[in-house]
């Protein structure tokens, strides 16, 4: 019996004293070894990338703006909503400044040059601002003024006007967007929703994207990185940490990044903060033409007698006493080389003319009748109400109602020769500024002439060159040719239409 229970209370001992000795539990210690030199290139490339978003987050500006609109009640803008309009929500009754409207928005941008305090934006982040408050990387607020901006490229300059703090800032470089390839790895830096000093990783989805109707001027770098309400003016930069776009827009039905952002190249950005330093404005060329916004399609190839595959800008009109003019540039000519840059749709043509220097003489290269030909185009100054090689976008109209006198049916068109008193409804309704030319009252809906495009309330101007003047004219020319090529003028703007036998 003592045996049992000595041996019984020993191992009783035995529990209790491992209990009080066990080690506090812990987690396994990550085997690091096991990873692949593939999966050590990926952890390089993070860290790669964290070490460049912290650098250059010392150069990223939050801009906070405020404007006052007097003679209405007093408003506050969501700054969720500064790229899409604002959703004002209305101050108690019983506050100050009544007759008041105030806008807030929140936008980003990028120092430049930290000793004099210079910072790249987008125009629209502070356009009509009557206040700007920047706050830097460092955390410290400041004031800022406008040096300039420019509407056209959407590029704008915004200085420190107080002495400010450098400790924990810096300035970005700006690279060569030229060299900018699709695939490239690229982090995008702002103010997404007002969140300060947030960045985002992704890649160039293209290069030298137009026609957004984002800004009048400039193409554009797409890329998948995320942009958001408030990124606006923020840096775009590649993995050697120099900026090679501002973020500007997004496409997006939610009105959040879908993965579609733009950037202004930062060389077309560095290019127009260096004027607006220098100058204080942006000088830009112009050429004083009209552009058709027809694509040229095999319809219009074959009309204007052009190899097919051709690709340019086809000159809807020149206006008189222009550089165009005086180059010798006429209405229906194709324009498909300016200074030795290919020209293949009207977008590019505006590029090149609006972003070169005034004076700048410039060859051309262009087709008239199917022939190749050359001239050379000094620039002239651009102004607010010239044409700088601009492309319209105007929508067909409908025919008016009402009786109008017979005429003779050609190539299914009802036709006569404009009077404006007589055709006095027309011309209001469709805004007709040619003083003479073939009236198009009515188009044989099964016609040649409705398929290339004809529509009642345009005026015909020439056939193949010839001035129109009565519809014995244009009898003339579709005897003698088996393809006509139209020039007509449809509310104010001058198009084209080709018509076969």
């Amino acid at each position: 019996m003592l045996s049992k229970k000595f041996s019984l209370t020993f191992f009783s001992a035995a529990f209790y004293s491992s209990t009080l000795v066990a080690a506090p539990y812990q987690f396994p210690t990550p085997d690091r070894d096991k990873y692949s030199d593939n999966v050590r290139a990926l952890q390089q490339i993070s860290t790669g990338v964290a070490e460049l978003s912290q650098a250059a987050a010392k150069g990223v500006v939050l801009i906070s703006i405020s404007k006052i609109v007097k003679g209405h009640p007093y408003y506050e803008m969501d700054p969720f909503d500064f790229f899409f309009g604002p959703r004002f929500r209305q101050q108690q009754p019983n506050a100050p400044e009544q007759r008041q409207k105030q806008q807030a928005g929140v936008g980003s941008g990028f120092i430049v040059d930290l000793d004099k305090g210079y910072i790249i934006t987008n125009n629209h982040v502070i356009e009509g601002a009557d206040e700007i408050s920047l706050k830097l990387g460092n955390g410290e607020t400041y004031t800022g003024k406008v040096l300039g901006g420019d509407k056209n490229t959407d590029v704008a300059l915004v200085q420190i006007t107080d002495k400010f703090k450098r400790d924990g800032l810096a300035e970005l470089s700006i690279g060569n967007s030229d060299s900018v390839r699709v695939g490239e790895f690229v982090i995008a830096l702002g103010a997404p929703f007002g969140l300060e000093f947030s960045q985002s990783f992704g890649a160039v989805s293209a290069t030298s994207r137009g026609n957004l109707n984002i800004t009048s001027l400039g193409n554009f770098i797409q890329t998948d990185a995320a942009i958001n309400p408030g990124n606006s003016g923020g840096p775009l930069i590649n993995m050697e940490g120099l900026v090679i776009g501002m973020n500007t827009a997004i496409f997006s039905r939610s009105g959040a990044s879908a993965g579609i952002g733009f950037a202004v190249p930062s060389n077309l950005v560095k290019s127009i903060a260096e004027q607006l330093v220098n100058k204080g404005k942006v000088a830009r060329g112009y050429l004083g033409v009209q552009l058709s916004p027809q694509e040229l399609d095999e319809e219009l190839l074959n009309g204007l007698n052009l190899p097919k595959g051709t690709r340019g800008a086809l000159v809807a009109k020149v206006e008189k006493g222009t550089p165009a003019a005086r180059a010798g540039l006429e209405s229906g000519d194709v324009i498909t080389e300016v200074g030795g840059r290919p020209v293949h749709s009207g977008q590019e043509l505006s590029n090149i003319v609006g972003l070169s220097p005034p004076t700048a003489k410039v060859p051309v290269t262009f087709y008239r009748g199917g022939k190749l030909q050359n001239t050379t185009v000094t620039l002239g100054d651009f102004e607010q109400d010239n044409l700088v090689a601009r492309r319209d976008n105007s929508s067909p109209n409908q025919a008016p109602g009402g009786n109008t006198s017979p005429a003779e049916f050609q190539a299914g068109l009802k036709l006569e020769p404009l009077n404006k008193q007589k055709h006095a409804q027309y011309v209001e309704q469709f805004g007709i500024e040619s003083a003479s030319g073939l009236l198009v009252l009515d188009v044989d809906p099964s016609s040649k002439a409705r398929a290339s495009g004809i529509r009642p309330g345009d005026v015909l101007l020439k056939a193949n060159q010839t001035q129109l003047k009565s519809t014995k004219d244009l009898v003339e020319v579709f005897k003698s040719s088996n393809k006509v090529l139209l020039q007509l003028e449809r509310s104010g703007n001058i198009l084209f239409a080709s018509i076969r036998k």
